[in-house]
């Protein structure tokens, strides 16, 4: 592992060159093939041909001494089955099949292993498909079989994010209920994509939601979206973060809408009695400053949740894309955790898919922006508030005060109608709040447009290589207004060095234009290689693939 390599190791990749002899692990094989891939889990963007396309799962490759570096060498398609698809579940369509409509959302977030083959479970977030990916081998990838359908999961639909349980079956969050309402649950599903188990999130008698209700309900326990999932085995718990209702963001007619109905709340299961439900509910705090955008205070919409790693540390962190705010509380263990806003981005600034390294030193967040010049409360705050980007923060001294924290909420200038008009700094400025360590812009003319910006990472721990995808969800089938957040469709790759500093990889760039970071908005003419000319993608999940590290299973 070279999470010790130095940042002239770094920079001998980036130049590409050699010096002294270094070779890093990701050097390609002798045969000439690459050693590191990076599969992308993309929607047809239907939109730029009017032409609806299957979904696919494309592999890039990601060997920075590759030849092909950066160029797309291999797509896989799905299982086509008639009639499989939640839309036709519901009635709302007819005769989608399995490969079509699947809106590409998460899946694991490395290969599993299982019987010396790797695999991929890419899911839909509206066709509630589950697929299974042989990705042994990138360059030849059979197709990949529908094995978990709509039909399988009885209670919930909206499929989210994965982790591997120690038994080596995947559990996963449904952020809805099956007509994609509140509330969501759980699904645990066998490496076959058997049902193993289906589990509510929603309980009675949990904290009054901060703001007292939504669509009348005031009992935060049943506003249970769960979207962020992680665990830890040897504390025996299972976390969630509760996102939103899969309705009424799909019925947004603006990116800033007042009327979705976000989750606020985090919820703590015993890994071992999943059936029951969560054990614990916590209302994260909404901090000092008071939005008249109820959908932009701090805790709304907890897209991700993330637990540390060493054995000493028992905190977690979840951050909110309206909100746009990240929170910490230093021992989920305990009866009733607290959290804490530790770093404030500002209101609809985005705060996506986090990732803590394995060391627990940095915490790296994708800020996908949301707002875009012209739109209320853009770059209110500070000058770059709604920025692109990529940030890297050093959690160390968070982590070290233990249960005594001190860091906590910035101030913020209050006016006379009792809203939020300037936010002041990003934390109280405390000796062990979080410091950002590197920052790498990923602004573009198509995230402005879009209302979004990087929105999912994935880490190769082998090379502290981190890839960013620049799409969120825009739902477009049947005439759906959609979430009104996509994004330029590019991915894009950075490099984080030991001091923490972010170094986009300039190298890593599109076959066709040149450009820095693979665009996935193809023209119709491009061929994609096993799928033909179907035009532009949308990238939503991504996961690498090393394949000398698969060769140690």
């Amino acid at each position: 592992m070279l999470y010790g390599a130095s940042k002239l190791a770094i920079a001998v990749l980036l130049s590409g060159s050699v010096i002294g002899g270094l070779v890093p692990r990701t050097s390609a094989a002798s045969d000439g093939r690459a050693e590191t891939y990076l599969a992308v889990w993309a929607s047809d963007k239907e939109t730029d041909d009017n032409h609806l396309d299957p979904d696919f799962l494309a592999i890039i490759d990601a060997d920075p001494r590759s030849p092909e570096y950066g160029k797309v060498v291999n797509t896989a398609a799905l299982e086509s089955v008639p009639n499989a698809n939640l839309l036709d579940e519901l009635g709302l369509a007819s005769g989608v099949a399995s490969d079509f409509l699947n809106e590409a959302h998460h899946m694991n977030h490395e290969p599993i292993s299982v019987y010396g083959r790797q695999y991929l479970f890419p899911a839909g977030l509206i066709s509630a498909n589950i697929f299974r990916c042989d990705v042994t081998d990138p360059l030849h990838i059979p197709i990949c079989p529908l094995v978990t359908g709509s039909r399988q999961v009885k209670k919930f639909a909206g499929v989210d994010d994965f982790v591997q349980l120690a038994n080596g079956d995947l559990l996963i969050s449904y952020m809805g209920a099956k007509d994609l309402t509140t509330p969501g649950g759980l699904v645990e599903i066998d490496a076959n994509g058997g049902v193993i188990g289906e589990y509510d999130a929603a309980q009675t008698g949990g904290p009054v939601r901060y703001i007292p209700s939504v669509n009348g309900v005031t009992d935060a326990g049943l506003l249970a979206h769960p979207h962020g999932i992680d665990l830890r085995q040897d504390l025996g718990v299972v976390v969630t973060s509760d996102f939103a209702d899969p309705a009424s963001i799909a019925a947004n007619t603006i990116a800033w809408n007042p009327k979705q109905d976000l989750g606020t709340t985090v919820r703590v299961w015993d890994i071992s009695h999943l059936e029951a439900g969560p054990q614990k509910i916590i209302q994260v705090p909404v901090g000092p400053s008071v939005e008249s955008n109820p959908v932009e205070n701090a805790p709304e919409g907890l897209m991700e949740i993330g637990v540390t790693h060493l054995h000493q540390h028992r905190g977690v962190f979840t951050a909110s894309m309206m909100g746009g705010a990240l929170f910490y509380s230093p021992d989920i263990t305990v009866p009733s955790p607290v959290f804490r806003e530790v770093y404030d981005i500002g209101p609809g600034a985005g705060a996506a898919f986090f990732v803590i390294t394995p060391d627990d030193r940095y915490l790296l967040l994708p800020v996908a922006g949301i707002l875009s010049p012209g739109d209320p409360n853009f770059d209110r705050d500070y000058r770059g508030e709604h920025s692109r980007r990529l940030l890297a923060l050093d959690i160390r001294r968070l982590l070290a005060a233990g249960p005594q924290v001190e860091c906590d909420g910035p101030r913020v200038v209050i006016g006379a109608d009792g809203f939020t008009q300037k936010i002041l700094g990003h934390n109280n400025g405390a000796p062990d709040c979080p410091q950002v360590t590197g920052l790498v812009n990923l602004d573009s003319a198509g995230n402005f447009a879009s209302h979004g910006g990087p929105h999912f990472i994935a880490v190769d721990h082998e090379t502290r290589r981190v890839a960013a995808a620049n799409y969120f969800v825009q739902l477009t089938p049947f005439g759906l207004p959609g979430t009104k957040s996509a994004g330029d469709d590019r991915v894009c790759m950075t490099w984080l060095t030991p001091a923490g500093e972010l170094i986009r990889d300039d190298r890593f760039k599109d076959e066709l234009t040149g450009q820095p970071c693979v665009a996935f908005d193809r023209p119709a003419t491009y061929f994609w290689p096993n799928r033909g000319t179907t035009g532009a993608a949308k990238p939503h999940m991504l996961a690498f693939i090393n394949l000398r590290s698969n060769e140690k299973e």
